[in-house]
C-alpha cells in the first residue's frame, strides 16, 4: 500500500471516529431533497400562500436493505400513510376519497438502503501485504522477477473499491444526494483524501444505511385520459437507521421534509429534528452592585 494511501486510510478512520464522538450527544438530521416542474411550482406557490390541492395516496416499493429490521418490516402502509397525510396538509395538500376529481396521485416508496461491506476485508488487507513485503524482498534479489501475485492482490483491491463505489452511487440516486457529490467536482480539496470535506461527509453517510421516504406527485388528470403520467414534483428525505426505529423516526423526517413539498431545492438539505433558533435580546445595561 503506497504512503497516501495509508494516509488516506488513517484520514478516514479519524473522521469516523470523529463522527462518532460527536453523535453521542446529538440528534442526527434529516437529508432532504425535493424538485419540482417550473411551471408547477409556479402555479402552486406564485401567489405566495400554497394553492389548495387533493391527492390520493398509491403504494409504491418497499426496499428491506440487507439486515432484517422487524420495525420496519411490521410498518402498515396505511400508518405511513397516516403520518405523511398530516404533514402534506401544512402545503395544502389534502386527501380525498374523490377519484374523479383529485389533483394528484403520490407515489409512496419507503424503507431502508442496502449497504456493500466486503465480508473478507480484513483477509484481504492481510493478502496484499503480505504480497506487497514477498515481492519487496523477492525484488531486492531478482530485479527482473514478474511482480504477477502483486498485481493479483491490487486487482482484487480495484474490483473491492468499483463495488463500494457503485453501491454509494446507487444510495446517492435514491436518497437524492447526487447532485450534491457532483457538485463538488473541481472544488478545493483535501491533500489528504482527495476529497472535500461536505464529499467525504455525504459519502460516509450514504456508506451506512438510511431509512428513507421517496414522494413522487403525478397529474392525475393525464392519467385518467390515459396518457404518459407527469411527475409534477419528488421529495426525498433520509436518516441514518443506526440507534433509530422507523416508526419513531418517520414523524420527524416526515415534519423536516414537509417544508419543501412540492418544491424544487438547488441543494440537499440537512436538518435537525426539533432544532430551533434561539433569540438573545439585550436591555438596558444595569450595576446590580459594586463590583468587590
Amino acid at each position: 500500500m503506497s504512503r497516501s494511501s495509508i494516509t488516506f486510510v488513517a484520514f478516514l478512520l479519524g473522521l469516523v471516529a470523529l463522527t462518532a464522538s460527536a453523535r453521542a450527544g446529538a440528534a442526527d438530521a434529516v437529508a432532504v431533497s425535493s424538485t419540482s416542474t417550473e411551471e408547477y411550482a409556479q402555479q402552486k406557490f406564485g401567489k405566495g400562500e400554497p394553492k389548495p390541492e387533493t391527492y390520493l395516496f398509491f403504494q409504491g416499493k418497499f426496499f428491506g436493505g440487507d439486515v432484517r429490521d422487524p420495525n420496519l418490516e411490521h410498518a402498515q402502509f396505511l400508518d405511513i400513510a397516516k403520518t405523511l397525510a398530516e404533514n402534506l396538509v401544512r402545503q395544502k395538500y389534502y386527501p380525498t376519497k374523490d377519484q374523479k376529481n383529485a389533483d394528484l396521485l403520490i407515489v409512496v416508496h419507503w424503507g431502508v438502503t442496502s449497504i456493500y461491506e466486503n465480508p473478507n476485508k480484513q483477509l484481504d488487507a492481510e493478502r496484499l501485504y503480505s504480497a506487497q513485503t514477498a515481492d519487496a524482498a523477492a525484488q531486492e534479489a531478482s530485479p527482473s522477477l514478474d511482480h504477477s501475485a502483486l498485481n493479483l492482490e491490487l486487482a482484487i483491491g480495484d474490483l473491492e473499491r468499483g463495488t463500494q463505489e457503485n453501491s454509494v452511487a446507487y444510495n446517492a440516486r435514491l436518497l437524492g444526494f447526487r447532485r450534491q457529490l457532483e457538485n463538488q467536482a473541481g472544488q478545493v480539496i483535501d491533500m489528504n483524501s482527495g476529497m472535500t470535506p461536505e464529499e467525504l461527509s455525504l459519502r460516509e453517510q450514504l456508506s451506512e444505511e438510511r431509512y428513507f421516504v421517496i414522494l413522487m406527485a403525478y397529474d392525475y388528470r393525464t392519467m385518467k385520459k390515459d396518457q404518459k403520467p407527469k411527475l409534477l414534483w419528488s421529495t426525498r428525505f433520509s436518516m441514518r437507521s443506526p440507534g433509530h426505529s422507523f416508526t419513531k423516526a418517520l414523524p420527524d423526517m416526515s415534519k423536516v421534509a414537509s417544508a419543501y413539498f412540492g418544491q424544487a431545492l438547488d441543494t440537499l438539505r440537512q436538518e435537525t429534528p426539533g432544532a430551533k433558533e434561539g433569540k438573545v435580546e439585550l436591555g438596558i445595561p444595569r450595576v446590580v452592585g459594586d463590583g468587590k
